[in-house]
């Protein structure tokens, strides 16, 4: 007989054997200690250690042991007929004694599909839903020339594996099936695939069984995996590190917040349920968080690396620094960067990848578009299953891939998971959406609004006075007026600290320039920006200077400064400043971007709280925290520019509708606070159609517009149905607009809440906004699967960016190419960890993201005609700057980011963040 290998693993340049009874050994001891997660069906557990035993069987296949594995004194010699081993194993199992095992049909297909499309490929479509030549070939060589060699090289295989001889006498020549292949049966009709909407059996909903058995093979097989390539099979255990028990947690948050907060009072209604919480900004939503994880997995997601890079760190003082992971498209660069020990952070960003920490902070990106099922979407949907999952910031999604989340959420909920919503400002669609897919909602959903528990202490608390500022523009050029520009110049110079936040790149540089020129010497070096459109190097140090140091929350220094930044400072991170000067952005984004600003004055214990100083106020009467601050000067400066979309970014980066909306709800409460509470519950008692809407606008707008009969249609149409839209002429008309002009508005924190759920309960649902969230759920619920994972991820984030290297760092990024090559060479190479150095010392430094461009051109073409690269690294570039490209159109500035090439920058040229 032939030894049949699995793994042919290049270990530090010793060639190590692992064969396949041994890589089987190794996926059923992962097994053992991952099935400790589920003891309640006993039946299915059975199913999937089946699956494990016969996943890989078809690397019997003789091109698969030479060709692929280098197992040269394989026998059958033949590198010629090939398909993929996964595919071939379904042909080694004798499906009728199996199903006779199983004495069920049912579970019998959900083993052969999990084991058929364990390690699915972009080419198995072609071969399983066509005849194709190479399968009836592969099974033409086994009928007439291999069947019984093959088949001895399988049993004498698995004589070495102790046990299991039940599963081994299943081990046959399935004559059935391969001849099926020949008389032109598909593949997929003997092996259903879980991935294709358009495969008949599966437009009913994927069963929760199938995802559970392929799933759980999934998670195993690629841990034993791992472990073999890094020679660290002592690490099979840690396929599920246990999570730090619910006192350890609840003493290191205890730490932190006090024993008698708010945190713990509500944590004992909600532990073992799926919750909502909706509470004002910097209230400690996530100590909540960690707390509700109640000693179970956590995964813990938010939208911008940058704050969860921050929660990571939080998260490693209240679980332990051996039981948090990370996960971002980043993540070992981060990483590498805070920990000199790089076999330690590696191995981190490994144990997160394969999903074994009990907690794992990471971006959303990096689990919702599993929403659309894509190949191994099984493999996250049962991590999920018996773990929590919580959602921070929800609202800073786009509403497609706000659809994509509830519908994530509806599957874990499905699987037997929990989720956790948090926000300041929750869309009300959210919830509709929940009270109608989760049965019994009430009982199954807890929800903490602690605006409505804190009532009565949030009405009188006001951080902010706003004040609209209507302002002129010329050819649609932006540009903050001179007397704005002095008038934050002498703030900072009265040492305040000075948050602008504007919806463009391009703007916000602008802004930047024009405050720099304008300051003296010595404000100018505390003058900042951050975006997005930095590289990753600059960028985390910008974040890390300005969150930690800068703009740290509490204040605690009296020194002026200003930040300059686009929506990246919107959410989630924990910064500090005493006025803003805000383009004007929806009403929720207004009220995230707000809560960055005297954030270190806090509601707590019946008082409010100024972590500054630690002086404390009571709430018998309502507390101003900008009057103490200010004098009673408005904190809260929003921009609105007097031209067709209101804001720099057009309708690129906010709807007319969002917009228009926010404003006229603005207006709305300039001296009306007091009937917000019954505007919300006149919303509340019915669900508005349409027309619904239109008459609650006429009723509480009509003044603020001119309402007039349109008589170009008179006599054509019945009495009343010739009104000109009060809701339309907020969106089309901006004759309004100069009534808002110098208004200013004062807030309470639950006057902001009011108002956010005004705005969403009040929208059409055949707005632009509301259309796309529900339009995509109904593409999602008539059971779209997307076949490729990197499709569902563009998806979700509805945008198609590209990595560029700006025309003036093409010549540094090429010297340090030469470098790292040469450094390489010299100190021996690790190819574990070459690419993440490679990232880390290299792209890091280089590479800009950003829409794609016209006039691109790949940078390893222009690179390779440059230098001399010998073939071993030409191989390696061409893989690792496959999708990087040289822009001739932008330049790069390390103070300012990536900006155009062209002095002038045209409407068109300014990009989104």
């Amino acid at each position: 007989m032939s030894e049949i290998w699995a793994k042919s693993v290049d270990e530090k340049n010793n060639n190590k054997i692992v064969t396949l009874a041994h890589h089987v050994s190794d996926v059923l001891k992962v097994f053992e200690f991952f099935k400790k997660k589920f003891s309640d069906n006993q039946f299915i557990l059975n199913a999937v250690e089946i699956a494990i035993f016969f996943h890989d069987l078809g690397k019997v296949l003789p091109s698969f042991q030479i060709k692929t594995l280098g197992n040269i004194g394989y026998y059958p010699r033949d590198v010629v007929y090939e398909i993929p081993h996964s595919l071939f194993s379904v042909f080694w199992i004798n499906i009728d004694k199996l199903k006779e095992k199983l004495n069920s049909e049912k579970y019998l297909n959900y083993i052969i599909s999990a084991i058929a499309y364990h390690h699915w490929r972009d080419n198995f479509d072609e071969i399983i839903s066509l005849e194709n030549k190479q399968l009836k070939q592969v099974c033409e060589k086994v009928i007439y020339e291999w069947k019984e060699k093959l088949k001895e090289n399988l049993v004498k295989e698995f004589e070495k594996l102790s046990g299991f001889d039940e599963y081994k006498e299943l081990i046959d020549i399935n004559m059935t099936w391969l001849k099926a292949i020949l008389n032109h049966r598909l593949f997929v009709n003997l092996a259903v695939p879980p991935y294709k909407f358009d495969y008949h059996p599966l437009r009913g909903e994927v069963k929760k069984e199938w995802i559970f058995i392929s799933g759980v093979l999934q998670r195993c097989d690629h841990f034993a995996s791992w472990c073999e390539e890094e020679g660290a099979e002592e690490e099979l255990e840690n396929v599920e590190i246990n999570a730090p028990e619910r006192e350890y947690i609840i003493k290191a948050i205890s730490s932190r917040i006090g024993d008698n907060a708010w945190q713990f009072k509500e944590l004992e209604k909600c532990s073992a349920k799926n919750t909502i919480l909706i509470a004002p900004t910097g209230y400690g939503k996530t100590e909540f968080a960690f707390l509700w994880s109640s000693g179970e997995k956590l995964f813990y997601t938010l939208p911008l690396r940058a704050s969860v890079n921050n929660t990571f760190e939080r998260a490693k003082n209240a679980f332990g620094c051996n039981k948090t992971g990370l996960l971002h498209s980043d993540a070992e660069v981060y990483l590498l960067d805070k920990n000199l020990d790089e076999t330690g952070s590696i191995k981190l960003y490994e144990l997160s990848k394969q999903l074994s920490y009990p907690v794992i902070v990471s971006t959303g990106d990096q689990f919702f578009p599993y929403a659309l099922r894509p190949p191994g979407f099984e493999r996250v949907f049962v991590s999920l299953s018996y773990s929590r999952i919580a959602i921070d910031e929800i609202q800073a999604y786009s509403p497609k891939a706000c659809a994509i989340i509830v519908k994530f959420l509806e599957w874990i909920h499905k699987m037997g998971g929990k989720f956790l919503l948090m926000t300041a400002t929750m869309p009300k669609f959210v919830i509709d959406y929940f009270k109608d897919v989760i049965p019994d909602f009430y009982e199954n959903v807890n929800s903490i609004n602690i605006y409505e528990k804190e009532k009565d202490a949030f009405s009188k608390l006001y951080k902010h006075k706003i004040k609209l500022n209507l302002i002129k523009t010329k050819n649609e050029q932006f540009e903050i007026p001179d007397e704005m520009v002095r008038e934050i110049l002498q703030k900072a110079k009265n040492n305040k600290r000075i948050l602008v936040i504007l919806n463009t790149v391009g703007f916000a540089q602008s802004v930047y320039d024009k405050l720099k020129n304008n300051a003296n010497e010595q404000l100018k070096k505390r003058i900042f920006l951050i975006h997005s459109r930095y590289t990753l190097k600059d960028r985390e140090n910008k974040e890390f200077d300005y969150i930690n140091s800068e703009f740290k929350n509490p204040k605690t220094e009296n020194v002026g400064k200003i930040l300059v930044a686009t929506q990246v400072v919107e959410a989630s991170l924990d910064i500090d400043a005493d006025v803003l000067y805000t383009e004007i952005c929806p009403l929720d984004c207004l009220v995230q971007r707000m809560g960055r600003i005297l954030r270190r004055y806090i509601y707590q214990n019946n008082e409010v709280v100024n972590k500054s100083n630690n002086e404390k106020f009571n709430l018998d009467k309502p507390f101003r925290a900008f009057e103490k601050e200010f004098q009673n000067e408005p904190n809260i400066n929003v921009l609105v520019f007097n031209n067709e979309n209101l804001q720099s970014g057009g309708q690129r980066v906010y709807t007319k509708e969002l917009i228009n909306l926010s404003l006229a709800w603005l207006w709305k409460v300039r001296d009306n606070q007091s009937n917000l509470g019954g505007l919300l519950d006149k919303t509340f008692q019915q669900e508005f159609a349409d027309n619904g809407v239109e008459e609650f606008f006429r009723m509480e707008f009509a003044d603020l517009i001119l309402v007039q009969q349109n008589n170009k249609k008179k006599g054509k149409k019945g009495k009343g149905e010739n009104k000109e839209s009060v809701y339309n002429s907020l969106l089309f008309s901006h004759d309004w607009l100069a009534k808002l002009d110098q208004v200013e508005i004062e807030l309470s924190e639950y006057d902001k809440y009011i108002l956010v759920t005004l705005f969403y309960s009040t929208m059409k649902k055949d707005g632009r906004y509301l259309k796309d969230f529900y339009n995509t759920l109904i593409v999602l619920n008539s059971g779209l699967m997307s076949d490729k994972k990197s499709e569902a991820e563009e998806i979700f984030r509805e945008i198609c960016s590209v990595q560029i290297i700006p025309k003036n760092k093409f010549e540094e990024f090429k010297k340090d190419i030469q470098e790292f090559i040469k450094t390489i060479e010299q100190s021996g190479e690790n190819k574990k960890m070459l690419f993440t150095q490679f990232k880390k010392d290299v792209l890091s430094k280089h590479i800009v993201m950003h829409f794609y461009l016209k006039d691109l051109e790949p940078v390893y073409n222009k690179l390779t005609t440059e230098i001399e690269i010998d073939n071993k690294w030409k191989r390696r570039l061409k893989h690792w700057l496959s999708g990087v490209y040289l822009s001739y159109n932008f330049v790069y500035d390390n103070e300012k980011g990536l900006i155009r090439a062209e002095k002038k920058e045209s409407k068109k040229d300014s990009f989104i963040i």
